[in-house]
């Protein structure tokens, strides 16, 4: 039998599973209210069942706008943008869902629709290799999240804006956002959803610049929050930031544990963006010297639309065949992947140095001195920008 209230004791307890069966079943025929299926959406999507999430967001929209509700019906949309954003890397369906919300309520008084859609434009831009949109949008999530109290929105645009500094190579600034942001999330006054999203991007900010101490830190402060609390896809994404720390560090054999582990718990919700562990694996196997594992790992990578360059092109030279690896990096380097990688954001010269670093590797296998001294020239620029920004 439906219990509504009962079931909502469940999502505040965490029980997904046992919210869904408090709620009623959407059979052909069956009348749900807009606060079962947003009840609906919020339990399956913590039960890792994306696609019925979004079906259950997507049937609140049609039921909001049927009963001419545009204020909820664009904030719902805006939703299903974000959801679609953190875990699909299907842009061109956020910009769909950006699109109807923007319709809705674009021209009304400022509501939190329109922090949440500037939360969902700041890491659209982001995503999408377009620095100074995200930075228009980060300000206004920081000023509309500041005045009407939506405090996702205040703390996404902090992070933004901190790791735009971070790529126009003021460090210190934005590094000491970033550390004012990890206290904020520590103190517990941030929802769940929000505080998971911004440590994985705390540790993906250090990541990129290789400060690894620094990402271990923030690592471990996600792991500890996120029992008991952390829902969706992010325990998988800390275990992906675990076998990168371990990879560096090792054992790699745990690496490896944690990478297999993180694939798995991913699958329900990620869609493009399960490339990400699924390169982080292959990179582990290859290190490993599990060229036929890394090889698999790489493929299926590809087949979820990810570039597992450069680390495929090193996998060639590994199997001896120099001409494709040099090849296949070449492209890579005068071509630069354009993923929405929350770790490596295409654009700024950061996203080089791994292209740059197995370039270099693979001209010095191959005997290429204008190759060799092309790549390591490459790297020295980029060390002199963003040192110097």
């Amino acid at each position: 039998m439906a219990d509504l209230t009962g079931a909502r004791a469940a999502l505040d307890g965490g029980d997904w599973a046992g919210a869904l069966t408090l709620l009623p079943v959407p059979a052909p025929g069956a009348v749900l209210s807009a606060d079962e299926w947003e009840a609906r959406a919020r339990a399956a999507y913590g039960a890792g069942e994306f696609e019925h999430a979004m079906s259950a967001w997507e049937a609140l929209y049609a039921l909001q706008r049927q009963q001419g509700d545009d204020d909820a019906a664009g904030f719902t949309a805006a939703t299903v943008a974000l959801h679609l954003l953190v875990d699909s890397g299907l842009m061109a369906t956020v910009r769909g869902w950006v699109s109807r919300a923007e319709a809705l309520v674009g021209a009304r008084p400022d509501g939190p629709a329109h922090a949440l859609l500037a939360m969902v434009r700041t890491y659209e831009r982001f995503l999408s290799g377009d620095p100074e949109g995200a930075r228009i949008h980060a300000a206004q999530a920081v000023d509309l999240g500041s005045r009407l109290g939506v405090l996702p929105a205040l703390v996404l645009g902090q992070v933004a804006t901190a790791r735009l500094m971070l790529h126009d190579g003021d460090l210190e600034a934005g590094l000491a956002q970033l550390d004012e942001v990890a206290l904020r999330l520590t103190s517990g006054e941030v929802d769940p959803f929000t505080t998971g999203m911004m440590y994985c991007e705390l540790v993906c900010a250090a990541q990129n610049l290789g400060l690894h101490d620094r990402a271990r830190d923030w690592t471990q402060m996600m792991e500890q929050w996120r029992h008991g609390r952390a829902f969706g896809g992010i325990h998988g994404r800390c275990r992906v930031h675990r076998a990168e720390l371990l990879r560096i560090s090792g054992p790699v054999s745990m690496a490896e544990d944690e990478a297999l582990a993180a694939c798995a718990e991913l699958r329900p919700w990620m869609r493009r963006e399960l490339g990400w562990p699924l390169v982080e694996l292959g990179i582990i196997r290859l290190r490993r010297g599990d060229l036929e594992g890394a090889e698999a790992a790489f493929l299926e990578a590809h087949d979820h639309a990810w570039s597992p360059q450069p680390w495929l092109a090193l996998l060639r030279l590994e199997q001896g065949d120099l001409a494709t690896a040099s090849a296949m990096v070449d492209e890579a380097v005068a071509n630069p992947p354009d993923l929405p990688w929350k770790e490596r954001p295409p654009f700024g010269d950061l996203r080089m140095v791994p292209l740059l670093e197995a370039q270099a590797e693979i001209a010095a296998a191959s005997g290429d001195l204008p190759g060799l001294q092309s790549a390591v020239a490459g790297l020295a620029q980029v060390a002199v920008r963003v040192g110097s920004g």
